[in-house]
């Protein structure tokens, strides 16, 4: 290991807040980074809380350049020129191919905001909120050439609370994450970290989310409204509903006491803090509306009337 900085030389390939906020605290705490690859800021429309690494590349002075695929042949000559002890990828959903893998001397560390086996697959945080969990995790692993199933080098329990929204959760995860990986700059520097395999007869997979995925169904009980909505408010696409033809999304909703019942969707009243909706059970306060691409405006100011009903598009 290199002997002047204590710390083994990284390979950091990052993308999204979790991956600048990972790489700012490796940073901070001393850690080699040898080498940054960054996602190329034209993909990102494909990703989820972009975040420009230029900041820390300027006051760092990194060795930085951007991707766009990650088997790149260039790609994997840089790489190599960086002749990194271990690899770290960070907010990344590309796959590294067993090339790229292989680079490292002691291979690359992934992070996943579950408690590994649990919740492997794509939008964790979205679907832990979804679920109802009350608690999920931040798991540092060993990839290889499937997604989530290597060896864990360390975990920690993250709570998940009722006011959270994927935003709130997020965050909380990307500081357990940061946190983590500093944490783990000695276990690497002694040359044998730990590699705990994962257990097989315990491991779930969560699917990939679309935008489209986010159709609010009204005959489901209250409880099950909020989560949805917190779960897919931004960064996420949003979860959304339709009156006729126009559609309306939902981007923050209350529980609500109201004992009045009627067909789910349908318009209760307009109050001064939201629009009262009907459900499968019980009613919800639609608190912050926002009609297609228009503004985004408070729930009492979209427009809608008592009696109207949202549901799938006529």
């Amino acid at each position: 290991m290199n002997s002047a900085s204590n710390h083994p030389r990284i390979l950091y390939v990052g993308a999204r807040i979790v991956g600048h906020r990972c790489l700012q605290a490796l940073l901070e705490a001393g850690a080699h980074i040898a080498g940054v690859l960054f996602l190329d800021e034209s993909k990102a429309g494909i990703t989820v809380a972009h975040c420009a690494f230029d900041d820390l590349i300027r006051d760092y002075q990194l060795n930085a350049r951007p991707f766009a695929s990650l088997h790149d042949p260039d790609i994997l000559a840089w790489a190599q020129a960086c002749r990194p002890e271990v690899g770290m990828v960070i907010g990344v959903s590309q796959l590294l191919g067993e090339t790229l893998l292989s680079v490292p001397d002691l291979g690359f560390i992934g992070m996943h905001p579950t408690m590994l086996p649990e919740g492997r697959g794509r939008a964790p945080i979205p679907w832990t909120l979804i679920k109802g969990l009350q608690q999920t995790g931040v798991s540092l692993f060993w990839c290889d050439a499937q997604a989530d199933t290597g060896d864990l080098l360390s975990q920690a329990r993250v709570p998940v609370y009722y006011e959270d929204t994927a935003a709130i959760l997020g965050a909380r995860t990307d500081e357990v994450a940061a946190r983590l990986l500093v944490e783990s700059l000695p276990l690497l520097n002694s040359g044998q970290p730990p590699r705990i395999p994962q257990d097989e007869s315990k491991a779930t997979v969560w699917p990939r989310r679309r935008p489209e995925d986010g159709l609010i169904d009204w005959s489901w009980p209250k409880r099950q409204l909020y989560d949805w909505v917190r779960s897919l408010a931004h960064p996420y696409p949003g979860a959304f509903s339709f009156s006729g033809s126009r559609k309306l999304f939902v981007w923050a909703c209350r529980e609500s006491f109201d004992t009045r019942t009627a067909t789910p969707g349908t318009v209760l009243e307009v109050l001064p803090h939201g629009v009262l909706v009907a459900c499968g059970e019980g009613a919800v306060l639609l608190t912050h509306l926002q009609w297609d691409s228009d503004a985004q405006v408070p729930g009492n100011q979209a427009g809608l009337i008592p009696g109207d009903l949202l549901g799938e598009s006529l």
